[in-house]
């Protein structure tokens, strides 16, 4: 059986599979066939000799499909991984925050969060995946120079609290619904107002942000119900 060339293959003289013509060798069987005579081989002796040509073919290393590459190779135009969630831990005893927000300065109550909010122990939403924009803030008596506007959006019927993580020569504080208020820990209470179609407590929303030294990632702890986890905000830089 003549093993068959890969496509491209320059194959050397007297290979087999050079494709010239050659006389055929007489066996015994063959004795009397006349020379360059076809002899018929069975249907079935064609498909195994086409199996086995299929085999070398594998073995050789043959690439009849033009190059290869898998899906998971990355490149320009790779996807992109989701960032990991925190995970969820219990919540240690800690002192109540220095700054509660004040009910009264909600903007809104909705049934659900925006789009593009990210919903942390199931009752607060922030801004996690958009690099926010940071401004000069107004007035000499700013602790912080740059300020960033996101919304903050509590499930009623929770009290949050809300803890800047110190990074060293980056400062920060946050402040929802008390404009002039700003701290580095904070607490929502419980703003209930009304139900969604469910007759779960509605989402209220808070007008506020971010107020910084430099632009960089904002790291928050989120407390609710016993348990905290962590929001990284890039705050005029990713995180």
């Amino acid at each position: 059986m003549l093993v068959p060339a890969c496509p491209g293959h320059n194959p050397v003289p007297g290979d087999p599979s050079d494709g010239a013509q050659r006389p055929p060798v007489h066996s015994g069987l063959l004795r009397d066939v006349p020379t360059w005579q076809h002899v018929p081989v069975p249907t079935s002796r064609v498909r195994i000799a086409a199996a086995l040509g299929g085999l070398l073919l594998s073995a050789t290393g043959c690439d009849t499909g033009g190059g290869g590459g898998s899906a998971a190779e990355s490149g320009p135009g790779a996807t992109k991984r989701a960032r990991v969630p925190e995970p969820t831990q219990v919540a240690e005893h800690r002192p109540d925050p220095p700054v509660t927000v004040d009910c009264a300065g909600r903007i809104a109550t909705q049934a659900a969060p925006p789009v593009g909010y990210t919903v942390l122990l199931g009752d607060v939403a922030l801004e996690t995946d958009r690099r926010l924009q940071t401004s000069r803030t107004t007035g000499a008596e700013s602790a912080h120079p740059l300020f960033a506007k996101s919304g903050l959006v509590v499930r009623g019927g929770t009290v949050v609290d809300l803890e800047v993580v110190p990074t060293p020569g980056h400062g920060a504080a946050i402040g929802w619904g008390n404009r002039d208020t700003t701290a580095g820990a904070i607490r929502v209470p419980d703003c209930t107002e009304g139900t969604t179609g469910t007759g779960e407590p509605a989402w209220v929303a808070f007008a506020g942000g971010f107020h910084v030294d430099r632009p960089g990632c904002v790291t928050l702890i989120v407390r609710s119900r016993g348990l905290r986890t962590r929001a990284h905000i890039p705050v005029g830089a990713d995180c």
